[in-house]
C-alpha cells in the first residue's frame, strides 16, 4: 500500500537503506541510497524496503514512489521489470520521467493518438498494449497535475 507518514522520516542509517538502480534503454534514471521504493507491479503495488526478500517482479507502467533522506519524489514508469536483492534493487523500465519532464499538451496528444488505437483494436493485444499505453499517459498527467 501506500507510504504512511512520517515512515522512515530522517532515517537513513546503514541499517535500513539499500541501493537503487533505475534504467531505461537511453539513460541511467536514478542511481543512490533509498530507504523505500513503492512500484506499480502485476497486480498491485510493491513495496522494497531494506530486507526485502529476494525476487523479480514484473514492473506495469505507472507512478513510482522514492523515499531518500525523508522525502518522498514521485517520478512515472513504463512496464518492464523489478529485480530485488538483498542490498541492491534494480529497476529495468522501458521509460522514466520525473514531473519537471513531462509535458502535458504531448500527454494530451498520446492520450488522442492511443484512444484511436483502442477504438481500432482489432484483437485482445492490440487492445491490451493501448491500454497500458493509456494508463501511463494518464499517470503523467496526474504527477504533472499534482507537482505543478
Amino acid at each position: 500500500g501506500r507510504p504512511r507518514r512520517g515512515q522512515g522520516k530522517g532515517q537513513m542509517t546503514a541499517g535500513n537503506v539499500f541501493s537503487l538502480e533505475i534504467v531505461t534503454p537511453d539513460r541511467s534514471f536514478f542511481s543512490g541510497e533509498v530507504t523505500a521504493i513503492v512500484l506499480p507491479a502485476h497486480g498491485g503495488e510493491l513495496e522494497v524496503l531494506r530486507y526485502t526478500l529476494p525476487m523479480a517482479v514484473v514492473l506495469d507502467g505507472g507512478v513510482m514512489r522514492i523515499e531518500q533522506n525523508g522525502r518522498w519524489m514521485e517520478a512515472v514508469v513504463g512496464s518492464g521489470f523489478v529485480r530485488v536483492d538483498r542490498d541492491k534493487t534494480t529497476v529495468m523500465a522501458e521509460s522514466a520521467e520525473w514531473p519537471y519532464e513531462i509535458n502535458a499538451d504531448r500527454v494530451q496528444e498520446e492520450i488522442g493518438e492511443i484512444d484511436e488505437k483502442l477504438r481500432r483494436a482489432q484483437s485482445m493485444r492490440e487492445y491490451r498494449m493501448a491500454k497500458a499505453q493509456l494508463a501511463i499517459q494518464l499517470a503523467k498527467l496526474k504527477i504533472k497535475d499534482y507537482k505543478d
